[in-house]
């Protein structure tokens, strides 16, 4: 696992610090093929050739179940991402509760790359919040501290 900076730790002395997810990065066609696959793919009721955003979290709920481990599924904040969306393991507002031991964490990775056909250079690493109320330009907030 990539060691989460101090700063960004729910502690009694630190409460709140911004929302950062442990996350496996893909690509949302990624999701929607995985649902295609597995005839999971939703539409719009009265768009039947359109296919409905909500295919992405039954995708990622019927993933979870492949993989006996809960993941969820979330957007990073765009400006300073690799990727388009994450599938998190994590955040470290759940760490404590939901965070595997190396070798386990290590099955639940494999796994997912094996479903969704990713290559193994592609690992979760700490990604922040689209939608948390995080300050790029705060000096106590750089994402350079996560790797």
């Amino acid at each position: 696992m990539t060691q989460l900076p101090d700063q960004y730790r729910v502690t009694a002395v630190n409460p709140d610090p911004p929302l950062v997810h442990f996350a496996i990065p893909i690509d949302v066609v990624v999701l929607y093929k995985y649902a295609g696959k597995h005839n999971l793919t939703e539409y719009f009721p009265h768009l039947p050739n359109i296919i409905s955003p909500k295919t992405v979290f039954v995708a990622t709920e019927h993933l979870s179940q492949d993989v006996q481990y809960e993941l969820d599924f979330g957007w990073p904040f765009e400006p300073t991402a690799d990727c388009g969306v994450i599938l998190g393991l994590y955040n470290n507002y759940t760490m404590e509760e939901k965070m595997l031991i190396d070798e386990d964490q290590e099955d639940v990775v494999q796994m997912v790359q094996e479903a969704l056909g990713l290559d193994r250079s592609v690992r979760p690493k700490w990604y922040f919040d689209a939608h948390d109320p995080w300050e790029p330009d705060d000096p106590d907030d750089s994402e350079d501290d996560i790797d």
